[in-house]
């Protein structure tokens, strides 16, 4: 996840920040009370060792500043000089950071870290930040396709991404003047002109509140089905619910879809009998959603389709309402069982509506239709009407687009900002900007 992924990388950033006297850290000199323990050579080694660690999180930025730079707009962007032109889209800093970040990785010598130098923990504790940094950046770019990308973020999204980005490139502009005494350290390619860009992306993010709900977004561990014998009671009915949403991520065949369809009917109606005399705001949401199957049920009786699969999820809403016809009525109606429903119901419907959006924009889903003529030699006493699967016409695709976005897909509102969010972009910002106080200045100045 973003959140998580970012929390790292910043959190390792600002303890690497907040580190001087670098040969001394390496086992160098610097210090007449410490004595030297590495060689001018070991040092070197431990130099190259760091700049594979902060090639993987300038991989980590350029990857970000693409994903986001399509549909990202500037704060500062020149009003239109004429109504006739259409203003820039263009972000103006961070075209030019993307091309800054793009040469410098490009020039730089230094490769990727292997896989047993991001997970082997390192000796040295400054080494050993650099490996959590990396690390994090690595995570990271998993993020990007699952689903952190510019058409996912709204714009305070963007803005909070591309300051992200300004910072982490901002702190390794300052890392990489810190340690240029580092024997066969090899400086950034035009540092100046990537700390420029930076900077100019963080003021101009800087204008817009943040969007800290960004941090919710990105990869998630893939979650399994729950083996083993039902549990008792509604807790058996939530065990079948919850694989059915497992089960569900490929494109079910429309004859599994409408029995999918008609399983969250039933179960609607019955959690809401369930919770009728405990919580009548519950009640009204599941009487809700089932009349939206209902209808979605009536809209789906002329669908078919020769691909897609589902079987499995459709044995798993058989669970579902074979267990659920099965309680007993004196069973016992927890509270916090039955709002579990209502996030496996989320879930559900929003997998549903992006099955019926993608299998009708992909022809997967065609409707039937009926033709001005009959079939000749049926062999029944009455000859049916012939009929043939088309794809959607403009009038049958505006109904189910209606049904699906403006009833059966939640309306989800704004996440809440991780308790952490703006604590680990201050901590960095401050990281960034502070300077030691001067020895023969009290006051700093």
């Amino acid at each position: 996840m973003y959140g998580e992924n970012g929390a790292l990388l910043r959190a390792e950033l600002s303890a690497l920040l907040a580190q001087h006297r670098i040969q001394l850290r390496l086992g160098g000199g610097g210090s007449p009370s410490v004595p030297v323990t590495t060689s001018r050579a070991d040092r070197e080694e431990i130099g190259k060792q760091i700049r594979r660690y902060r090639q993987s999180v300038l991989v980590w930025c350029q990857q970000a500043s693409r994903a986001v730079a399509p549909y990202a707009s500037s704060n500062l962007s020149p009003a239109a000089p004429t109504p006739f032109r259409l203003p820039p889209t263009q972000h103006g800093g961070l075209a030019s950071l993307r091309l800054a970040l793009d040469h410098t990785v490009e020039t730089s010598s230094a490769r990727l870290p292997a896989l047993h130098e991001l997970v082997a923990p390192q000796e040295l504790p400054l080494v050993e930040h650099w490996r959590q940094a990396a690390r994090g950046a690595a995570l990271g770019e998993h993020d990007f396709a699952a689903g952190l990308h510019h058409e996912s973020l709204d714009v305070p999204q963007v803005h909070t991404l591309v300051g992200d980005i300004a910072a982490v490139v901002r702190a390794l502009v300052i890392l990489d003047q810190r340690y240029r005494s580092i024997p066969g350290w090899e400086r950034l390619s035009r540092a100046e002109r990537l700390g420029w860009s930076a900077l100019a992306c963080a003021l101009d993010s800087s204008l817009e509140p943040p969007g800290y709900a960004i941090d919710a977004l990105g990869w998630r561990a893939p979650t399994n089905v729950m083996p083993g014998p039902a549990r008792p009671g509604l807790l058996g009915v939530l065990q079948a619910e919850r694989n059915l949403a497992v089960r569900l991520r490929p494109l079910p065949s429309a004859i599994n879809l409408r029995r999918i369809v008609h399983s969250q009917q039933v179960l609607s109606g019955g959690v809401a009998e369930l919770a009728a005399n405990i919580d009548t705001g519950l009640r009204d949401r599941c009487l809700t959603r089932q009349q939206t199957y209902a209808d979605l049920q009536r809209e789906l009786r002329d669908v078919g389709s020769l691909i897609g699969t589902g079987e499995l999820a459709v044995a798993d809403s058989a669970d579902v309402i074979g267990r659920l016809s099965a309680l007993r009525p004196d069973v016992d109606r927890d509270l916090r069982v039955l709002r579990a429903f209502t996030t496996l119901f989320n879930k559900i419907d929003t997998q549903i509506a992006e099955h019926i959006e993608s299998g009708i924009e992909r022809n997967a889903y065609l409707r039937r239709v009926t033709l001005p003529r009959l079939v000749e030699d049926s062999g029944q006493l009455v000859a049916p009407v012939r009929e043939r699967f088309t794809p959607f016409s403009d009038a049958a695709l505006s109904t189910m687009t209606a049904l699906v976005h403006d009833r059966l897909r939640p309306s989800f509102n704004p996440s809440a900002a991780t308790p952490g969010a703006a604590r680990s972009r201050a901590e960095l910002h401050s990281a960034i900007v502070h300077r030691p106080q001067c020895r023969n200045d009290a006051l700093g100045i």
